[in-house]
């Protein structure tokens, strides 16, 4: 088999147990990844009473997609502001240049 094809296993330790992980992505960042849930289970476990790992983990995704999810947003409105900034460039350089061919 082609690693290339099938992904690189990479080994990732989240809240004491360690896993493999089969993907495209490098080590490296799978292991980023891995030690950014490890930390939210982490910091959750030290403010909550929680029941199980699972409901741990589960409060970790929500976490962390919640961060994802305004980051979205946050990319969604500057990319707006950039656009509208853009226009208005647009229009002044087009303004600039009626002007100059009218005198």
């Amino acid at each position: 088999m082609n690693a290339g094809t099938q992904g690189t296993t990479t080994t990732v330790k989240i809240y004491g147990t360690e896993y493999s992980v089969r993907s495209q992505a490098d080590p490296e960042y799978v292991r980023q990844v891995g030690e950014a849930v490890d930390q939210e289970m982490r910091r959750l476990s030290q403010n909550k009473v929680i029941k199980s790992t699972a409901e741990l983990a589960v409060l970790a995704a929500m976490h962390l997609a919640d961060d994802l999810f305004r980051t979205r947003e946050q990319l969604q409105e500057a990319l707006r502001r950039v656009g509208d900034t853009t226009d208005a460039l647009e229009k002044i350089l087009d303004e600039g240049s009626s002007v100059a061919v009218n005198r």
